[in-house]
C-alpha cells in the first residue's frame, strides 16, 4: 500500500540523520554490508543499468551535472543522484532532468520499509540512517524509469559510502582539500585514500586532484588495483610535475585553459590526447568549474569507449545547457546579488576569487551562516578584506552560532563591518538595505543557507530561482 509523501518522508527521516546534526557514532564498516543486503532484497536494481560514480571534496556535483546534461543531449536515458538538496528530498534522485515525484516517493518506499524490517528482524546490523534508505530509493527509482545510465555521487568519504555498493564503467574523483576531517582524516592523504576506495578492480579513475600528496595516495590505490588512471590539469602547469618527472605519477592527459569569463558564463579550451576543443562555453562561473567541466570531458571520452556516443556538437551543446544551481548564481541586480554553496576554506578562497574576477563592484557585502563543524577560523581569515558581512543561523542543529561567529571576526577580521539578523531572509533583508546599486551581495559559508537565500530570492522576484522550486521540505 502507497504512502502519501508526507509519511513517506516522515519514514525517511525517522532514522539517523548525519546532514542535520546527529553525531557519526556508528561503525562504518558496516556500511556497505547493510546497503548490500538492502539493495539484495529489492532486486539489486543498480545492476540493471551501468553509472559513473564520483567521489571528491568539491566539484563533483557540478562535475555530475555536466556528465548528465551531456549524455542526456546524446539521448542516454539518465539518472542523476546528488546531494544536499536544497529545498526537497526530490532534488536527490532526477531521471531525464526530472525530480522524482511525490507519487513515486510514496510508492517506492513502502517496499524498502519492508526490505528494511525484514533486515532489522535478524539484528545483524546497526539501524540504517537516512542517507542510505534514500541511496536505495534512488536505485529503485532508477530501474523502475529504466534509467540506461546513472550519474552518482558519493556522499562522504567513498570507501564506505553506500553509493560505493556500484560498478561503475568510469570512477571519478574530483579536488581534494580538507573536510569532513572527523571522519575521513586529518591529511590529504587519508582524505584522498577513502575517496580513491571507489576504485574497482581493473577499472579507470579519472581525476582532477592537484595536490601531490593527495595524488599519491590515489595512484597507489589505482596501483593496487591495477586501475588505469587518467590525470586533468591546468595547462599553465602540473603541481606534480617533480612526481611526474620521477615516475610515481602519469603525466596529464587533459588539459584546461580558461579564455574569458563574464557575469553569464565562461569561455575554455581544452586539450585531450586526441583533439584540441577550443572555445568550449558554460553558464556555470568560476575557473574551477573549467576544471570540473574537463574532468566530466575526460569521463564523457572514456564512457564514450563503453557505448555511450557523442559527438562534438552535443558536447558543446550539454556544457551549455547545463544547471547548477546555488554555485555562482545571480539572483538580483543593482546591487547585484549571488548565492554561492561555499562551505570550505578551498571553496571559499575560489569563490571570492571569482567574484573579484567576474564582477565591478563598490562593495563586497558577505551574508554568512556556516556549520559549527566547519574551519570557521580558516573561512572568517579569507573575509578579513572584505567590506561588510551580515551574520545569521541557517534553521539546521549543525549551525554556528552568531556570537561565536563574532567573536572570530572580531579577532580575525577586525576591519570588517559586522552585522547581525537572526534568519536569512532577514539577513537578505539587511543586507539589501546596506548596499548600494553598485554593490554586490554575496549569500554564502553553506548549501543550507544558500537554499534559503535562493527562496528569498524567488520570493523578491527572481523568476529561476522560482522555477527552480519544486516544493520545499525543510
Amino acid at each position: 500500500m502507497s504512502l502519501n509523501y508526507r509519511e513517506a518522508l516522515a519514514y525517511i527521516y525517522s532514522f539517523t540523520d548525519y546532514e542535520r546534526g546527529d553525531k557519526y557514532t556508528r561503525d562504518r564498516n558496516e556500511n556497505l554490508l547493510r546497503e548490500i543486503a538492502l539493495l539484495e532484497l529489492l532486486g539489486n536494481p543498480h545492476h540493471q543499468y551501468t553509472n559513473t560514480l564520483i567521489a571528491g571534496t568539491k566539484g563533483k556535483g557540478s562535475t555530475a551535472a555536466y556528465i548528465e546534461r551531456v549524455l542526456r543531449e546524446a539521448g542516454v536515458r539518465t539518472g542523476l543522484y546528488t546531494q544536499p538538496d536544497l529545498h526537497t528530498f526530490r532534488e536527490r534522485t532526477q531521471v531525464n532532468g526530472r525530480l522524482i515525484s511525490e507519487e513515486d516517493v510514496g510508492e517506492l518506499i513502502p517496499e524498502i520499509r519492508a526490505a528494511v524490517e525484514q533486515i532489522q528482524t535478524q539484528q545483524q546490523f546497526e539501524s540504517f540512517i537516512t542517507y542510505e534508505i534514500g541511496t536505495a530509493l534512488a536505485f529503485l527509482h532508477f530501474a523502475r524509469q529504466n534509467v540506461q545510465h546513472a550519474v552518482i555521487e558519493v556522499g562522504i568519504g567513498g570507501r564506505l559510502d553506500a553509493t560505493n555498493v556500484t560498478h561503475p564503467l568510469v570512477s571519478v574523483i574530483s579536488s581534494i582539500s580538507y573536510d569532513h576531517t572527523h571522519i575521513l582524516g586529518n591529511t590529504l592523504a587519508k582524505i584522498a585514500t577513502e575517496k580513491a576506495g571507489i576504485i574497482k578492480l581493473g577499472g579507470w579513475v579519472v581525476t582532477s586532484a592537484q595536490s601531490p600528496e593527495a595524488l599519491l595516495a590515489i595512484a597507489a590505490i589505482a596501483q593496487q588495483r591495477e586501475a588505469q588512471l587518467v590525470r586533468i590539469g591546468s595547462a599553465d602547469g602540473d603541481p606534480a610535475q617533480a612526481e611526474v618527472d620521477t615516475g610515481q605519477l602519469p603525466s596529464l592527459s587533459y588539459r584546461y585553459r580558461p579564455n574569458w569569463q563574464r557575469p553569464h558564463g565562461q569561455s575554455f579550451t581544452v586539450w585531450t590526447p586526441n583533439h584540441v576543443y577550443k572555445d568550449l562555453e558554460t553558464p556555470l562561473l568560476g575557473m574551477y568549474q573549467t576544471e570540473n567541466a574537463t574532468l566530466a570531458m575526460a569521463t564523457l571520452e572514456l564512457l564514450r569507449e563503453r557505448g555511450y556516443v557523442w559527438d562534438e556538437e552535443t558536447l558543446r551543446k550539454g556544457m551549455k545547457a547545463v544547471h547548477w544551481p546555488a554555485r555562482i548564481q545571480t539572483i538580483g541586480h543593482n546591487p547585484t546579488i549571488i548565492v554561492d554553496g561555499a562551505h570550505n576554506t578551498d571553496s571559499m578562497y575560489k569563490l571570492l576569487q571569482a567574484l573579484r574576477s567576474t564582477f565591478s563592484s563598490h562593495r563586497l557585502i558577505i551574508v554568512l551562516s556556516m556549520n559549527r563543524d566547519k574551519d570557521l577560523t580558516g573561512i572568517i581569515q579569507l573575509l578579513a578584506d572584505i567590506d561588510s558581512v551580515v551574520l545569521t543561523r541557517i534553521k539546521n542543529p549543525r549551525a554556528a552560532r552568531i556570537e561565536e561567529m563574532e567573536s572570530l571576526f572580531a579577532e580575525y577580521a577586525p576591519n570588517v563591518m559586522v552585522h547581525r539578523a537572526d534568519t536569512t531572509e532577514k539577513a537578505m533583508d539587511l543586507a539589501l538595505d546596506l548596499a548600494e546599486r553598485s554593490d554586490l551581495i554575496c549569500a554564502t559559508g553553506s548549501l543550507y543557507l544558500a537554499g534559503e537565500a535562493l527562496r528569498w530570492g524567488a520570493a523578491h522576484g527572481d523568476k529561476t530561482a522560482a522555477f527552480e522550486i519544486e516544493g520545499v521540505d525543510h
